[in-house]
């Protein structure tokens, strides 16, 4: 067993990259900088220094941890014999999402198990955290406590003026599993080919994880995003239109579309779905694919049909495949070809 605790003043250099000792399971972050357990000083700093820990147990070195960081998340991929670790109060909200393994935690007052069959835990920021597991292959979404605050106050309209304070429930519902299926996707896609997506892919990325912890998680403010929203006028919804046809090729600015409409992100979704049947992000949707189609007609050879789609926003090539043939009846590749004869 290998125990540190953190020292009063801990000195170490930060290491812009570690080549990780893998353990059995593959770690979904390996094209990423990660710990290298075979200098366990290194790893005991690294783990004070980057993610605030106090105290670190360790049965083995057959362990990996690698992470990504983006501007307002962090996404960790740990995979580590029998560990325990206590981590300090946080400026940043921690959810956890196990794959394999079994543990247990305890963040303040609330304690539970932590299995793949139970929701991943969410710790609220400045909370102190316990974590003890057996095994472990999971993942872990770091998101900072200022961005959930701005994010939170564009969906209900209103300043958040107090801290987000989460609960955690023992019951799986289609939401948390919607949020567990759209952070395996972001780590194996990123691990991919994250280096290579345009800074619109990765802010919308972000910025789609971000609205998920906030809907479909329980919190202080839940009872807000479940009231009955005001309705807005038809011209607000055409405003946002034109706002959204202007600014294509930048991230989706909901607080921007929000503000123009003068109501909340909740209310402008809301009444876009009865109005015109489709929501904001929809709309966009369909006009990056209206200026994708037109790329693809320049028979550009410069540019592949995944450039392309990227370019308009797209994080995946397959799921850009798949929307623009429902919405123009043929694949990408094949107006890409037909354009370049």
């Amino acid at each position: 067993m290998f125990h540190w605790l953190r020292p009063k003043n801990p000195r170490c250099e930060l290491i812009v990259r570690w080549l990780p000792q893998m353990p059995r399971r593959s770690n979904r972050l390996s094209n990423y900088p990660g710990l290298d357990f075979g200098n366990l000083e290194l790893v005991r700093d690294q783990m004070f220094k980057l993610f605030g820990a106090t105290r670190f147990d360790l049965s083995s070195k057959n362990a990996s941890i690698n992470f990504l960081r983006l501007q307002e998340l962090t996404l960790i991929s740990a995979c580590a014999s029998a560990f325990s670790v206590d981590f300090d109060e946080a400026t940043f909200v921690r959810q956890y999402f196990l794959i394999g393994g079994s543990g247990r935690f305890s963040a303040g007052r609330e304690s539970g198990e932590i299995s793949v069959n139970s929701p991943g835990p969410i710790v609220s920021a400045h909370t102190p955290l316990k974590l003890q597991y057996e095994e472990c292959d999971q993942l872990v979404l770091h998101v900072a406590n200022e961005a959930l605050k701005r994010y939170l106050g564009v969906l209900i309209g209103q300043e958040v003026n107090r801290e987000i304070v989460f609960e955690n429930d023992t019951a799986v519902g289609p939401a948390l599993n919607n949020l567990r299926r759209a952070v395996f996707h972001f780590a194996s896609d990123y691990n991919a080919r994250g280096r290579n997506l345009p800074d619109l892919v990765v802010a919308e990325t972000e910025r789609m994880l971000i609205m998920k912890v906030l809907i479909t998680n329980w919190h202080n403010y839940t009872h807000l995003l479940l009231r009955e929203p005001p309705k807005i006028t038809l011209s607000g919804v055409r405003k946002v239109e034109e706002f959204i046809r202007a600014n294509w090729d930048k991230p989706v600015d909901i607080a921007g579309m929000s503000a123009l409409a003068d109501v909340s992100a909740r209310t402008l979704f809301r009444q876009f779905r009865k109005d015109r049947g489709y929501s904001p992000l929809e709309f966009a949707k369909k006009i990056r694919l209206d200026r994708a189609k037109e790329l693809l007609e320049q028979g550009d050879e410069s540019k592949s049909v995944s450039q392309i789609a990227y370019l308009c926003g797209f994080q995946s090539a397959s799921h850009f495949a798949r929307d623009f043939r429902l919405s123009f009846g043929e694949l990408p590749s094949d107006v890409f070809k037909r354009s370049i004869r």
